[in-house]
């Protein structure tokens, strides 16, 4: 499932009629991404700009952590000190978050990938400290590029956060039920999405919704001030950059 102009997207099988590719046809800008292969023909666009996930880049060296190996915990430290930041700032406009991560966080990732550097000519590359040090490394550019930009995230944490609801309903009831039932589901999933990420009570805004388009001949741009943004901003609440 996706998003396109005129509405979610969905996709009738398991089948990859529906994949990265495809999806990512509909975007324009920078888009956060791990950096598995799927994505590398997209991110060949020039009007895509990968941006790097850096829970991905910390869990390789979470794994060699884990598997008592010491030295990891130099990088895990390294990351703490860089998501420290992220939380100090995560209530500021985008230009004092740029500011901080350029002051405080830019250094550290500095640091970090001279760490690796050090290592890397005598780490074997299949060990796991060895393909953590090499993912960070071979991938740089792109885990770094939030540090220059504040509407950027560090991670795609809160996207796979949001997955975590369908996954687990996929495997309670496991069918649609029919292909209308799948578009359907489509809708609200990305509806309650896109609520959650704006801080909406989901329930709040579809009693109120709900019952206006059923009851009211609205017109397309009627409808448009019925999304979760726009209905947010019409009662005076922040809207979430």
């Amino acid at each position: 499932m996706s998003r396109t102009p005129s509405g979610p997207l969905s996709s009738q099988g398991r089948a990859q009629e529906l994949g990265p590719v495809e999806v990512l046809a509909l975007r324009r800008g920078p888009v956060v991404a791990d950096a598995s292969n799927l994505f590398d023909s997209s991110f060949m666009r020039d009007d895509l700009i990968e941006v790097g996930c850096n829970m991905h880049a910390r869990r390789y060296f979470a794994k060699a952590l884990d598997a008592n190996d010491a030295r990891a915990a130099i990088p895990i430290a390294a990351f703490r000190a860089l998501y420290d930041v992220e939380d100090a700032v995560r209530d500021a406009d985008p230009e004092r978050r740029r500011e901080e991560r350029q002051r405080r966080a830019t250094p550290v990732y500095d640091e970090l990938v001279k760490w690796c550097r050090t290592y890397q000519p005598t780490e074997p590359p299949k060990s796991l400290l060895g393909a953590a040090i090499n993912y960070l490394l071979n991938h740089r550019v792109a885990l770094t590029r939030y540090l220059d930009d504040g509407t950027l995230p560090i991670d795609n944490g809160i996207v796979e956060r949001l997955h975590r609801r369908p996954a687990v309903g996929r495997r309670n009831y496991l069918f649609a039920g029919s292909h209308l039932a799948g578009e359907r589901a489509a809708i609200a999933y990305s509806v309650l999405g896109t609520c959650r990420l704006l801080e909406i009570n989901p329930a709040e805004y579809l009693t109120d919704v709900l019952p206006r388009l059923a009851r009211e001949a609205l017109t397309s741009e009627e409808r448009q001030l019925l999304t979760p943004a726009t209905w947010k901003a019409a009662r005076g609440e922040p809207v979430p950059s």
